[in-house]
């Protein structure tokens, strides 16, 4: 891996390795399918960059000169029927390559099966230097991890499946916590979240709080079509989430009302709902938390959200206040139109008057990014409560 220098970005050569592991079958071409970049490398005509190199003994290599500050998932798939190479896949085939991805059994990190779009297996994880780092996502020896993804205590509210995640035991008694509540539950449980929230909360990143991860509302499945109409039909989220979930949680766990330390936070879709959310409930949400929102949603003609739909209504609202909402956005590089929309829908907030951090990464659509990300909207959205606690403190001991 060298750095090299590519106008104002640095650049790495990064080197990748296969080996064949069908010999009676090998495979006539390896693409490399880097997450953020090869899909969008497929959308514009041109996948040679990402093919590899045959060597000797069913080895497969390929040099990419990548900005030294990605981070992202990527698997290895190999073409077994014919040649990959001054082809221009169509759908179906297309589809079949991202089926047949596997992970780079070197690398140290990895994505668990059930992350990453279009393939059901694990990918890796390609992190460079300069990629924004992610100090609460590994599991820390001696660092209680609360309980872990499997321990979440699951509860079911209706035909809805939500879990629950509670702070390590301080010893002291817990009360008035803020609460997180996050769509795509099942996927954050699967990449490890529950220890990226022990991990904040034990280096006083954030004070304790309570999240909960919505698995599924009214039924819904974590893919496919029942998803999408649970994350983008207001009469399925919005009536869950407050007519339901708030009320459950406000009688059942020790979590506020302040809508300061109320969050809301999703990804892709579900940045659609939690803005909304915010457009429906300005007493209930303080934070949004955005990551990859995906504002460019072309919408329904069943009166389903839309991109576009959700920006206007934050334009046409009035001016915002002290106690409005507050957001933390994040996108990625390599999200094309997303990334556009993301873009001014923050020009929207910002002429409105809404506070906004705003931050573009290296990278895609893609939860290498987003595990990492959501602990920065966290401190974002709740550190300046333990900044508050530990000035009561220091007035106490005065």
């Amino acid at each position: 891996m060298r750095d090299k220098a590519h106008g104002s970005i640095r650049q790495h050569d990064v080197t990748l390795r296969w080996i064949e592991t069908d010999p009676a079958n090998p495979a006539k071409d390896v693409l490399i399918r880097l997450i953020a970049l090869t899909d969008d490398a497929r959308d514009e005509g041109g996948l040679a960059e990402y093919l590899m190199e045959p060597g000797p003994d069913g080895t497969w290599s390929r040099t990419l000169r990548l900005a030294a500050d990605l981070r992202t998932a990527y698997q290895f798939c190999p073409v077994r029927d014919r040649s990959l190479r001054g082809e221009d896949p169509d759908e179906d085939r297309w589809m079949d390559l991202l089926a047949a991805g596997v992970p780079d059994p070197t690398a140290s990190e990895a994505l668990p099966s059930g992350t990453v779009w279009g393939n059901p297996g694990p990918a890796s994880i390609l992190e460079l230097p300069d990629a924004l780092p992610q100090p609460w996502v590994a599991l820390r020896p001696g660092v209680e991890p609360g309980v872990e993804p499997g321990a979440v205590a699951r509860v079911e509210l209706g035909r809805s499946v939500v879990h629950i995640w509670t702070p390590p035991d301080s010893g002291r008694p817990l009360e008035d916590l803020p609460v997180v509540i996050l769509f795509d539950g099942a996927s954050l449980l699967r990449i490890g979240i529950a220890t990226t929230f022990a991990n904040l909360v034990a280096d006083r990143a954030v004070p304790p709080f309570v999240a909960v991860l919505i698995e599924s509302i009214h039924g819904s499945a974590d893919r496919g079509p029942t998803r999408v109409r649970s994350l983008t039909d207001p009469g399925e989220f919005a009536d869950f989430v407050l007519g339901e979930l708030l009320p459950y949680l406000r009688d059942s766990y020790p979590v506020t009302d302040d809508l300061r330390r109320t969050v809301i936070a999703g990804q892709s879709l579900g940045g659609l709902a939690a803005a909304h959310l915010a457009t429906v409930a300005p007493d209930q949400v303080g934070w949004v938390i955005g990551q990859s929102t995906a504002l460019w949603w072309p919408g329904d003609e069943d009166g389903g959200l839309s991109g576009a739909s959700v920006i206007a209504g934050y334009d046409e609202a009035p001016e915002a206040t002290e106690s409005s909402v507050r957001f933390f956005l994040e996108a990625g590089s390599q999200e094309g139109d997303l990334l556009a929309a993301n873009h001014r829908f923050r020009e929207v907030l910002e002429k409105r008057g809404y506070a906004v951090s705003f931050r573009e990464y290296r990278g895609g659509h893609d939860y290498a990014c987003w595990r990492g990300g959501l602990a920065d909207g966290l401190i974002a959205a709740l550190g300046s409560a333990v900044l508050s606690g530990a000035q009561e403190a220091d007035s106490v001991d005065q």
